[in-house]
């Protein structure tokens, strides 16, 4: 993992993801990445279509964090566990989407790599206090 990874890795890390499951996740970021960087060098995307991808997958993740953060808000005395396990499973939740950038592109990495770029710009998290904990990163 270089430098530029650094608040992805933080991210994984609030959440307790294991291993085995942070592996992938970093093999999804780097697919993606260069799926992402080959359709840019080739000039294959329309107008903005990364950003209204984005967009969506932003949305649909703010959907499952907000109902992340209902049922937490019901537990009294919220341990670091709880929140690190709902976490846990609001990626896989969002990891079982089928989010396309296009109808054909059925690659899922895609998807999830795009998400962990999210990730690594703060702009989607996985532990319900992520930003706060992590906002300090996007400056170093």
């Amino acid at each position: 993992m270089s430098e530029s990874e650094k608040i992805l890795y933080e991210q994984l890390k609030l959440i307790c993801l294991g291993s085995h499951r942070m592996q992938n996740a970093l093999r999804d970021y780097y697919r993606a990445f260069k799926q992402r960087a080959a359709w840019v060098r080739n000039d294959l995307l329309y107008v903005n279509e990364l950003e209204k991808y984005e967009k969506r997958l932003i949305d649909e993740w703010d959907h499952a964090f907000g109902e992340m953060q209902d049922d937490l808000a019901e537990i009294k005395s919220l341990t670091e566990e709880e929140k690190a396990k709902a976490g846990r499973k609001l990626l896989s939740d969002i990891e079982k989407k089928d989010i396309r950038i296009r109808p054909k592109c059925e690659e899922a990495f895609v998807m999830r790599g795009s998400y962990h770029m999210l990730a690594n710009k703060l702009k989607v998290g996985w532990h319900v206090d992520f930003f706060e904990r992590l906002k300090g990163l996007l400056c170093t």
